[in-house]
């Protein structure tokens, strides 16, 4: 990830937190494949526990049950690397953090190679907003480094974040 990337990460972030702090709304995470930099991009930003309520780190599938609540009979038969498992995720974090705006998740293969029949660099984002509403999306970064790949998706669920506000 370059410095120019990092920026847009930062300038990502800080929208997002402004856009929480203007609807009077909080925001919090769950992740996996990113390990903690999706809270990491919230908090590079000066003033963000004004609406920044924290992040849950459920790398490892049993704890995406145990914490989360994700589904362990669907996690077993299809895996943590899907739509359904990053909504889940989302929707798990607005219950652990009692949000009332909006969480953001990640699941996904950072690499170096692949986990099983899905391939390194495939991840997937989701959205969750306390009204119910829920939508994830899948993204694959081919060829890319473990830590791209991963700030590919801190990236990708900024974006996805921040859409929410455009549509509203």
């Amino acid at each position: 990830m370059t410095l120019a990337s990092l920026d847009q990460q930062d300038t990502l972030a800080k929208t997002l937190l402004s856009s929480c702090r203007e609807g009077q709304l909080s925001i919090c995470c769950a992740e996996s494949l990113t390990g903690g930099l999706l809270a990491d991009a919230f908090v590079r930003v000066p003033g963000a526990s004004d609406v920044f309520l924290g992040s849950v780190n459920t790398y490892a599938v049993r704890t995406k049950t145990r914490i989360l609540g994700v589904d362990a009979n669907f996690l077993e038969a299809n895996g943590p690397v899907n739509a359904y498992t990053a909504e889940q995720m989302a929707l798990g974090a607005l219950r652990v953090f009692g949000c009332d705006g909006i969480a953001l998740s990640t699941t996904g293969v950072a690499g170096p190679g692949p986990d099983g029949d899905i391939s390194a660099g495939t991840f997937y984002v989701a959205c969750a907003l306390s009204d119910g509403r829920v939508m994830s999306e899948k993204h694959y970064c081919a060829d890319a480094a473990r830590e791209e790949v991963r700030r590919c998706a801190v990236s990708s669920a900024l974006r996805l974040g921040s859409a929410q506000f455009m549509v509203q």
